[in-house]
């Protein structure tokens, strides 16, 4: 199995391997002796939130984003949404996926904007889903589907911004 390895270009190499000087703060670099005396003052304690979004619900009170916690869940809302003809994105998603990490806030402000097409984000390594993803035709993430009146009208894969806004307005236009 050969190692993937980033190289930089030849033109930069010399650049790479030349030392750069290291500046030396004092703030950041005390002496032995001082990380031995001990510190008069506490430590201070912020007097805010050190997350403050963690615990912030204003911009997620008019989202339709959903959370899909199961695979039983999972295929409750999927024939739902296609037994009722019901409008909805599909967002097949993972933890360890880059460009899923970078079309999460995307998709968000979508659902947020159009808050009358439900987006359901699916995680694709969670247990019990292999096969339904497999009949689903998802093999790469992230990969959006869009229905309407319960049949999938349209699919975007990948993280491209431009096609996903495209297909979700062409999806709230038909409403």
């Amino acid at each position: 199995m050969a190692r993937r390895l980033c190289r930089l270009p030849r033109l930069l190499l010399p650049l790479a391997a030349a030392p750069r000087p290291q500046p030396r703060l004092p703030a950041l670099n005390p002496s032995p002796a001082a990380l031995l005396r001990p510190s008069s003052s506490p430590t201070p304690t912020p007097s805010f939130p050190a997350f403050p979004r963690l615990f912030s619900s204003s911009s997620a009170g008019d989202s339709s984003m959903v959370v899909v916690g199961s695979a039983d869940s999972f295929e409750d809302i999927h024939a739902k949404v296609q037994v009722e003809k019901l409008p909805a994105v599909f967002y097949y998603t993972a933890v360890w996926c880059g460009p899923c990490r970078a079309m999460a806030p995307v998709i968000e402000k979508m659902s947020r904007q159009y808050p009358k097409i439900p987006v359901y984000k699916v995680d694709i390594d969670m247990e019990g889903l292999g096969t339904r993803l497999s009949n689903l035709k998802i093999f790469s993430v992230p990969t959006f589907h869009f229905y309407h009146k319960g049949e999938k009208s349209s699919e975007v894969v990948g993280a491209d911004v431009k096609k996903l806004e495209a297909a979700m307005e062409s999806l709230h236009k038909q409403q």
